[in-house]
């Protein structure tokens, strides 16, 4: 519940008092992308917890054996139904959609992402000066939060798009600090 009301209310912020500058904007999208990274990261957890208990609950779509069925022989393999297909009319046991919580989770995410396009925008097309204090908003931002994939997206394209060389360094040092340990971002050989 906290994490909502900390969420709504840096949203609110932004909604109510459109940055008059871009220094003011940035501001105002700071709070908004690290209350809803910790919004999303737990409704996520909740997410998985629901899914979780569903499958205790219930058989999460596996297809029962028809009654009757020999253990052990031929016939049992027969006796299986099979998977239910989208024109069928029962509903399908597990829906990730469903739930309130799934509900939740989608807008979070979706909130999440659209709060870092606006920070991505000041960070790759705005005048240097704005860039940089874009990039001193995502430090701060990445010094909160280590580990956050959709940050660490944001800096690999700025890293991309950056024209100035010493912004271009420090966006792809800061970028390089959120990897863990002795990884470098790439295509893995199973993939190639």
């Amino acid at each position: 519940m906290e994490l909502c009301q900390a969420a709504a209310k840096a949203l609110g912020a932004v909604e109510a008092e459109p940055g008059a500058t871009p220094e003011h904007a940035l501001t105002l999208l700071e709070p908004g992308a690290l209350a809803l990274a910790r919004l999303s990261q737990r409704v996520r957890y909740l997410s998985l917890a629901e899914l979780a208990e569903r499958h205790l609950q219930g058989d999460a779509g596996a297809s029962p054996v028809k009654a009757g069925a020999a253990a052990g022989s031929g016939a049992a393999v027969s006796q299986v139904q099979k998977p239910r297909t989208a024109s069928s009319r029962e509903p399908r046991a597990v829906e990730q959609r469903e739930g309130p919580v799934s509900q939740l989770m989608n807008r979070t995410i979706r909130l999440e992402r659209d709060v870092l396009r606006n920070l991505g925008a000041y960070l790759e097309y705005a005048p240097l000066p704005t860039r940089r204090a874009a990039f001193e908003t995502v430090k701060r931002l990445r010094a909160q939060r280590p580990q956050w994939p959709l940050l660490e997206h944001l800096l690999r394209e700025a890293v991309v798009l950056e024209s100035d060389g010493d912004l271009k360094r420090d966006l792809r040092e800061c970028s390089a600090a959120g990897l863990p340990t002795g990884s470098q971002p790439g295509q893995s050989a199973e993939t190639k």
